[in-house]
């Protein structure tokens, strides 16, 4: 276990630790195991691409990532979000914690930039192993800003506010909350009444009474109550579909920006990465 791991393990057991006798049960931490990537197939994006690639192609390139270590702990981090910080709101943009989690991604943003900055000066001076240790973490560290870019879409009901009024799914604006203007923009959609699910096991909680639950409002899949519900208008697209589409659009955002700002990255890794997208083990069907 890395030296961080082990002390954000420490800092969740005294958390859960401080649970009083009244306090509802949390709900244990999903198994730390993140599945291949031939299990999960998820989408393959090309930064920087103009054209789409065929499904041969998709396959060759997914072949390709299976080996690939920036890849790994790209996808590592997201699934152990779930595990690291599983009971903070601003880790899941839960509990209308909206400011923590827009200055958490940018905090974790800034640590790749650490990470990164520290690897062209191992590359300066030849040492082709720290640099490859050292981008590594820049990748885990970016991965786990994408877990949160995505549960913008997936905890909050921006969905329910923008799609009612969009002719296509495309047509719904893409909020990027690691952008100054996308920060802007949340502010004031927080005035229009955007809002996040209340988890009783997450910290702090800061949605007002009467808010949903974050298992009524979560759209992490087909099969919540409502990522199930459908947008007539948008050809039966359901609110899942469209969290994942926006999900997708914000990743590949955030992916573009990373690599533009920190090349090394892009020269280690190439243009394609592979990710799923609304990534959530933490029991949202738990009784709230």
């Amino acid at each position: 276990m890395l030296y961080r791991e082990f002390v954000l393990a420490l800092a969740l057991g005294s958390l859960s630790g401080c649970a009083g006798a009244a306090d509802p049960p949390k709900p244990p931490p999903p198994p730390d195991v993140v599945p291949r990537l031939e299990e999960t197939n998820p989408p393959v994006l090309c930064i920087g691409c103009d054209e789409p690639f065929d499904m041969s192609t998709h396959k060759k390139v997914l072949d390709k990532l299976a080996s690939n270590p920036y890849e790994a702990e790209l996808r590592r981090a997201l699934y152990r979000q779930d595990i690291l910080h599983q009971f903070e709101s601003k880790a899941h943009f839960d509990n209308c914690d909206f400011d923590s989690a827009m200055d958490y991604i940018r905090s974790l943003l800034d640590e790749a930039g650490s990470y990164v900055g520290k690897a062209e000066k191992a590359k300066a001076d030849g040492n082709s192993q720290q640099v490859e240790i050292l981008a590594a973490s820049a990748f885990f560290s970016i991965g786990q800003a994408l877990h949160a870019v995505q549960d913008f879409y997936a905890h909050s009901n921006y969905v329910e506010l923008q799609a009612p009024k969009a002719r296509r799914v495309a047509d719904i604006e893409v909020i990027a909350p690691w952008r100054p203007k996308g920060r802007e923009r949340i502010k004031e959609l927080q005035e229009q009444g955007l809002y996040s699910g209340f988890v009783f096991w997450g910290v702090p909680q800061k949605c007002p009474s009467g808010t949903p639950s974050h298992g009524d409002l979560a759209k992490d899949s087909s099969t919540t109550k409502r990522g199930a519900v459908r947008f007539p208008h948008l050809q039966n697209t359901s609110h899942y579909q469209v969290a994942v589409f926006l999900a997708r659009e914000a990743s590949l955002a955030l992916m573009a920006d990373s690599f533009k700002r920190w090349p090394l990255l892009r020269e280690l890794n190439g243009q394609h990465v592979a990710l799923e997208v609304l990534v959530d083990r933490r029991g949202i069907d738990v009784k709230q």
